[in-house]
């Protein structure tokens, strides 16, 4: 007859004894090999590298001081060629408003004439108004005018406001009289 099987019996593990703690152990550093003759000798290709490198590094810097020379120098002519063209600019206007001072200063006597001593009283205070203008515009450099100019604004905004759209509408109505020509 046939053996009945018997079950399998589990094996149980028994519990593995701890190691004793060590004290802080400490790890040494592997030992390094000693340094071979291949070692030794100079690597001409990392040196040439190294060489080509440093030349370029040197050529860059030479050429970042040259352009920011030259740049340095052009930003120094464009600023003198603006002053200049801002006084030449300045100059017209102060002989434009001189002249239109003196036009309003001879127009003051065909007013009174036209339509009364009070409005030739009108014209004359602004023909004198105009010409302390152009007066202020020949005495004054472009820095003090620029500060004026500043004051003016922040005290009055709704003026310099006003007077932008005037000189705008102004300008606009010269060019486009002068491109009918």
């Amino acid at each position: 007859m046939a053996k009945a099987a018997t079950p399998a019996t589990k094996k149980v593990a028994t519990p593995r004894p701890k190691a004793p703690a060590k004290a802080a152990a400490t790890k040494a550093a592997p030992a390094r090999k000693p340094a071979t003759v291949k070692a030794a000798k100079d690597h001409p290709i990392r040196d040439q590298i190294a060489a080509t490198r440093d030349t370029i590094k040197s050529e860059a810097s030479k050429k970042a001081a040259s352009l920011k020379q030259e740049a340095s120098t052009l930003k120094n002519q464009a600023s003198t060629k603006a002053r200049d063209a801002a006084n030449k600019g300045k100059d017209k206007a102060a002989e434009a408003v001189g002249s239109l001072a003196k036009l309003l200063e001879d127009s003051a006597g065909t007013v009174d004439t036209k339509f009364g001593k009070q409005y030739g009283d009108y014209a004359r205070s602004a023909a004198t108004t105009v010409a302390g203008l152009a007066t202020s515009l020949d005495k004054k450099d472009l820095d003090e005018l620029a500060a004026s100019t500043r004051d003016m604004v922040k005290k009055n905004p709704a003026i310099a406001v006003g007077a932008a759209t005037v000189i705008g509408f102004v300008l606009a109505r010269m060019l486009k009289g002068n491109s009918n020509d």
